[in-house]
């Protein structure tokens, strides 16, 4: 150690003595109790600095976290939502940092419609001088027209008196995630976006102030886009001031990604940048910060930017596969470039964003680097690598240049003879260089013309395979269209790794691959099943099309490739419980729908399109069947009204054409679907209704057979449901009847076809149910007789569980019924099998669970409950009855508190095993009877309180529904009888 290194390891050791000693004191105390202490004014500013970074979250400010990200501590305030902001509404939080609050919100002034970021800053702010600033900076900010800064749409002060701005909305990664597992190369790409970027913003007099990944995202195209140029400085408290006091001030910064200037306080400037660009570059090719690794708090980490050196690129090791491999080629120059950028003195930093990037672009082509001593031995060495074939045929040449010199010289005639040889080899070598680029060339034409004649072939394959055999295949050959899928696969996998295609090329591919993935296993369409191949099939689509991202922005069928591959790659992954990347390919969808239909505002198809994916959008956030999904309402009322707008907007566009008014009626059943779930139970119907009529005047134009009855039953049952939400049984029942005839046609004419199983299963589990809500048990065992010979036979092993899921609904509404039947050796049959189901895991219903999962556990529950009833099983009756409000409180738990839907569901449901609770003797249907236990007065209470709540919600009126008026008749039962005898049902918890 030098006696330099002993004397600032001395310094540093009293900075944190007086930092450590000023932390127990009150925060307003520190700042006198610093001005009296007896070191010198340098260290004095470290402290200042230190103790001001104190507590900070390591995010730094105004840092919203993505979807990948844990939020921080401190979460926004909720009860934001729906406030206005000058033209925004929020719509919900995002998250916290350490200056401020961030919400997603979106345009609520009419002229125009669109989403973006609030950040709002927290209390204690000097709010004017930040405005004061902001309003100096706003024309500078206003010319940072560049592709990868997120723009700066707006700022003002809230209701409250709290400043706020308003950011372009970026959906991505960060970019240390984005470049996780890429090679090289692709990751040294995305980095020269960002210098650009920050280029850009330096040559119209800016600094960011504070660059991390949380600022760098990447979004799902490849682009990188940077945060919050321009608020750094807008926040900084000192701008504008003189230097002396910036060394005690406070500025926004985050440690780990700041430059030694920022932590001591003095002033920043583009070199400040180039220093975290440095830190950024670090992280994308390491993975891991330069150095402050084990700092756990603000302190520890400032003290490792000015304290630590950072460890060469190429030294680290990593545990992770290919780290060797990466290693030797971080080795040399890019070590050399990322200390360059990450020196601690700013004179020996790169002197701009521009120079940076310059020396990535050179590492890319093998040039020498700015970064690394240009000498003759390392700029020959580049040379050589960018030229072997010119270099090897010129060495040769040269040495018999010099041979043949030589031989003259000497009149040799060896030499002469060897010259004439060493002459003509290089002569030829590069002869032999020339043809093979010719041959290259002429090979690649030869490529060309041979994918083109195999492309020709390869669409006739697929177009006489996909399309005209499976459409000569529609009248249920469902195993030989199966064969030929599999046929086409094979061929058209082959494709996906084909390169030498135009763009035509690849957007036909990609959609073949498309149309085999949606017979391959897509829901809610003609397929064979098979989710998993569809979903690799919408994977190889993407990888075909993604590539064109570049030059196809202007090209609708281009968007539209992508709209179909990524609305089907969202459907699959919904059907494997993906909610979130679901989520993500769906809002994908949305914006490449919303581009097409501006490139082609006269097509139909495209306009319709535009509409639907904000249905599905909707539908993703806030799930209207209440499957698995995301619990995000807000947003998705707010695109259900978009979506409704839009479908407005084309039959006003399109009278007289049937696709409008199809669209009309989706967009309609959608919104009808939000109210019942806001608790407008009777708006709800009437705009069920209004969505039926909109569809029976499509369904009566021209061109409407090709989905007449898919859109018949899907409507027929979503009146079905919400008339039965509102206690209209006997109406509600007659709707899904009317909806079984037309299913039950489907299924019979081609049993095998998933689809025609799907539109016969959700109504027979429907009309089911509420036969048994109407006391109709003979209908019901009608139905199951009926459907058990329709659908086929379960398989041993069930991919995703659907089948199993599908026959469950159905055993247990079943088994209900017969046990109010006296059948109950049938019913104990069923409930057994569904008790294996559970315990061998082959529904599946507490993986990425949904409402409907939880309540098809209730009703199993139920039906045990029932059962056990009429065993005199006391005890499991008990159990089965503590399992039964379990689920139900889950079924509740899954969705927003705000949702109708779902107390109504566990109200009905209640009732139903109150019901068995009761018995036939005391007026119910469970056919137990028999004692009186505490359990069974709880199910009862529960029933009643759960009654009470809807009522005063105004959702149920008492008496209007078949529960109210059967819970009415039990109004003296059973307090008189209760038997306060517990009869040792020791292990079974009590209900209460």
């Amino acid at each position: 150690m030098t006696l330099a290194d002993a004397h600032h390891q001395n310094d540093w050791h009293a900075v944190r003595a007086l930092f450590e000693r000023l932390l127990d004191l009150p925060v307003a105390q520190r700042e006198a109790a610093l001005a009296e202490s007896d070191i010198n004014p340098a260290l004095r500013a470290e402290v200042a600095s230190l103790l001001a970074h104190e507590g900070e979250a390591a995010t730094g400010f105004l840092h919203a976290p993505t979807p990948t990200e844990p939020l921080n501590a401190a979460a926004p305030n909720e009860q934001r939502i729906h406030q206005r902001l000058g033209a925004w509404r929020i719509t919900r939080p995002l998250g916290a940092g350490g200056m401020g609050e961030v919400f997603e919100a979106r345009r609520d002034d009419g002229r125009y419609q669109g989403y973006a970021a609030i950040k709002l800053l927290k209390r204690g702010m000097d709010s004017q001088a930040v405005l004061a600033r902001f309003a100096q900076e706003q024309q500078a900010l206003a010319r940072l027209s560049h592709p990868h800064i997120a723009r700066l749409l707006d700022a003002g002060m809230s209701s409250d008196g709290l400043p706020f701005f308003v950011m372009e909305r970026v959906q991505g990664r960060p970019i240390d995630q984005a470049c996780a597992h890429k090679p090289i190369a692709q990751r040294l790409a995305l980095f020269q976006q960002l210098t650009d970027a920050v280029a850009h913003a330096h040559r119209n007099l800016l600094v960011h102030r504070d660059l991390k990944p949380g600022n760098v995202m990447v979004d799902d195209d490849g682009r990188v886009k940077l945060l919050d140029f321009g608020i750094a400085k807008a926040l900084d408290p000192l701008e504008g001031q003189a230097h002396a006091g910036t060394l005690a001030g406070e500025r926004p910064f985050t440690p780990h990604y700041a430059s030694p200037e920022q932590v001591r306080g003095e002033p920043v400037s583009t070199a400040t940048d180039l220093y975290s660009l440095g830190v950024l570059l670090y992280i994308v090719l390491t993975g891991q910060r330069p150095y402050g690794l084990r700092a756990s708090t603000a302190a520890e980490a400032a003290r490792a930017v000015l304290q630590e050196e950072p460890a060469l690129p190429s030294m680290l090791e990593r545990p992770e596969p290919g780290w060797a491999q990466q290693r030797r080629q971080l080795r040399g120059d890019l070590d050399n470039i990322v200390l360059k950028a990450l020196a601690k003195p700013v004179a020996e930093r790169y002197a701009s964003a521009d120079a940076l990037g310059a020396d990535i672009a050179a590492y890319l082509e093998g040039r020498p680097v700015s970064a690394r001593a240009a000498s003759p031995g390392y700029v020959l060495r580049k040379w050589l690598r960018r030229h072997r074939g010119a270099a090897v045929a010129a060495t040769i040449g040269g040495l018999g240049l010099i041979s043949g010199l030589a031989a003259t010289l000497l009149q040799g005639r060896w030499l002469l003879a060897l010259g004439a040889l060493g002459l003509s080899a290089g002569l030829v070598l590069a002869l032999v260089q020339a043809r093979r680029a010719q041959l290259a060339r002429d090979d690649a034409a030869r490529s060309r013309d041979d994918a083109k004649r195999h492309l020709v072939e390869l669409r006739r394959l697929a177009h006489r395979m996909v399309f005209e055999v499976n459409d000569a295949l529609e009248r249920g050959l469902t195993e030989g269209r199966r064969q030929l899928v599999h046929t086409a696969a094979q061929s058209l996998e082959q494709q996906a790794d084909f390169t030498q295609l135009s763009d035509d090329e690849r957007l036909e591919l990609a959609r073949a691959l498309s149309r085999l993935a949606q017979l391959e296993g897509r829901e809610f369409t003609d397929n064979l099943g098979n989710v998993s191949g569809a979903l690799a099939q919408y994977e190889r689509a993407l990888h075909v099309l993604e590539p064109m991202a570049p030059r196809q922005q202007g090209n609708v069928a281009w968007h539209g490739a992508m709209v179909e591959v990524l609305e089907g790659r969202a459907a699959v992954m919904r059907t494997l419980r993906n909610a979130a990347e679901a989520l993500a390919s769906m809002r994908r969808t949305a914006d490449h729908a919303a581009r097409a239909a501006a490139l082609a505002p006269q097509d139909m198809h495209w306009r319709a399109y535009e509409c639907s994916a904000l249905v599905q959008l909707a539908d993703h956030e806030y799930p209207v069947v209440r499957i698995q999904g995301l619990v995000q309402l807000d947003d998705a009322l707010a695109h259900a009204e978009q979506a409704q707008q839009c479908g407005l907007r084309l039959v006003q566009w399109a009278p007289d054409q049937w696709a409008a008014w199809r669209m009309r009626a989706y967009t309609l059943r959608l919104r009808a679907a939000y109210l019942g779930i806001e608790g407008r139970m009777q708006e709800a119907v009437a705009g069920e209704r209004t969505a039926f009529a909109a569809l029976q005047r499509a369904l009566a134009l021209p061109g409407a057979d090709a989905t007449r009855l898919s859109d018949f039953v899907r409507a027929s049952l979503r009146l079905g449901i919400t008339l039965r939400e509102t206690g209209l049984y006997d109406e509600a029942s007659q709707v899904i009847d009317a909806a079984l005839i037309q299913a039950d046609k489907a299924v019979r004419a081609d049993p095998g076809n998933e689809l025609a199983q799907r539109l016969y299963a959700a109504p027979v589990q429907t009309a089911m149910d509420l036969c048994l809500h109407r006391g109709d048990e003979a209908a019901a065992a009608a139905l199951y007789a009926s459907a058990l010979a329709c659908l086929p036979p379960l398989p041993r092993k069930d991919e995703l569980a659907k089948r199993h899921w599908q026959h469950a609904w159905m055993d247990a509404l079943q088994a209900v019924c017969w046990v109010r039947t006296a059948e109950l050796e049938r019913a104990e049959e069923l409930v057994q099998r569904l008790q294996g189901w559970q315990g061998d895991g082959s529904l599946r219903l507490r993986e990425h669970a949904g409402a409907l999962d939880a309540e098809l556990e209730a009703n199993i529950a139920i039906a045990v409950a029932y059962v056990a009833t009429a065993r005199g099983d006391e005890c499991a009756a008990q159990a089965a009855a503590q399992n039964a409000c379990e689920r139900l409180v889950a079924m509740r738990a899954l969705r927003d508190p705000r949702d109708a839907v779902e107390p109504v569901r566990a109200f009905a449901l209640l009732v139903r095993l109150a019901q068995a609770a009761v018995g036939d003797e005391e007026g119910g249907g469970g056919g137990g009877g028999g004692a009186v236990l505490p359990w069974r007065a709880e199910v009862l209470a529960r029933a009643r309180q759960l009654q009470d709540e809807l009522a005063g919600r105004g959702i149920v009126t008492p008496g209007d529904r078949a529960e109210s008026r059967w819970l009415g008749q039990q109004a003296g039962w059973p307090a008189r009888h209760l038997l306060e005898t517990d009869q040792a049902c020791i292990g079974v918890p009590r209900l209460g």
